[in-house]
């Protein structure tokens, strides 16, 4: 039998149990309030500082140029490629009278801007449309082109010899330094008999009567290759004349000339000649003596007398 004094009944155990919980469920509740609570003020209270806290000294810092900052380039800037202009060909504006060298080939012809001078080529004719063939006709060109803006330049070939290169049958040729140049038909200079085309021999001359000299300009293209068959103005017949030629000579001294005449009409013929100036060839027999000037190898000297 137990003792009621001392033996609790499971009620009251559950009553003291609840309450002994209730009271720390409290507790532990109001704890948490109070902790929000300060929480909330430290969060939002945004009054002065504490009378220790000090900021540092302020110190002065010197003014520095900034650095420059490379401008940030767009990617699609950065993808897209340059592309530069070409200049237009030089040839596409060309006027009578401009020059062009070629850094092409001969068949393939690349014009750049040039002087004048030998060995540059120079626009004789334009032609807006047509073809090449136009240039066939037009004096002293020697190439048609096309530079691809619808319109034909007629090229001229500066020769680094000279333009004798271009002397007709008929016109003469003479010395311009180290060039042979078109000039007058003065005593001394050359006359031009005829060009041949294409890289004859002297020996092609050789019909011509009066032949003595000759020319071979080599061309720019093998084609273009020429040779001018020619004669030197002498100062009367007597440069021409050979051994027992008949003539009729008139005046005196210096003034003397000779002409061919039938033998029935003359009234003097050659007794001698050589290809040199000497005076003392003709010893006792009339003599008559010259020399061209542009071209000293073509000299004579020849005896004469009376028929």
């Amino acid at each position: 039998m137990s003792n009621p004094s001392t033996d609790d009944k499971p009620s009251d155990l559950g009553e003291r149990l609840f309450g002994k919980v209730g009271m720390a469920v409290v507790i532990e509740v109001l704890a948490g309030l109070v902790i929000a609570f300060l929480g909330l003020q430290i969060e939002f209270d945004d009054g002065p500082p504490d009378e220790t806290t000090s900021l540092p000294d302020y110190e002065p810092v010197e003014d520095v140029d900034p650095e420059p900052v490379d401008p940030i380039e767009d990617e699609q800037d950065q993808d897209e490629e340059v592309v530069e202009e070409e200049p237009d060909e030089p040839a596409f504006d060309a006027a009578v009278g401009d020059c062009f060298l070629n850094q092409g080939s001969e068949d393939a012809f690349d014009l750049v801007d040039s002087y004048c001078d030998p060995g540059a080529f120079e626009v004789v004719d334009v032609y807006d449309g047509g073809s090449t063939g136009d240039c066939d006709s037009v004096d002293r060109s020697m190439f048609g082109f096309d530079p691809g803006s619808g319109r034909v330049l007629c090229l001229s070939y500066l020769h680094p010899w000279g333009d004798a290169y271009y002397a007709e049958s008929g016109e003469c040729v003479g010395r311009g330094g180290d060039s042979y140049v078109i000039a007058s038909c003065d005593v001394g200079n050359y006359q031009v008999l005829e060009r041949l085309w294409g890289g004859e021999d002297a020996n092609s001359c050789s019909e011509w009567e009066y032949y003595n000299g000759s020319l071979d300009f080599p061309g720019y293209i093998g084609e273009q290759d020429l040779l001018l068959c020619m004669r030197i103005v002498y100062p009367d017949d007597m440069g021409y004349a050979q051994l027992d030629n008949c003539l009729y000579t008139s005046g005196e001294g210096n003034g003397r000339t000779f002409a061919f005449a039938d033998c029935s009409q003359a009234n003097a013929y050659v007794t001698g000649r050589t290809g040199e100036y000497d005076t003392a060839f003709c010893g006792s027999h009339g003599s008559a003596y010259w020399q061209s000037d542009p071209f000293p190898e073509h000299a004579y000297t020849v005896c004469w007398n009376w028929l």
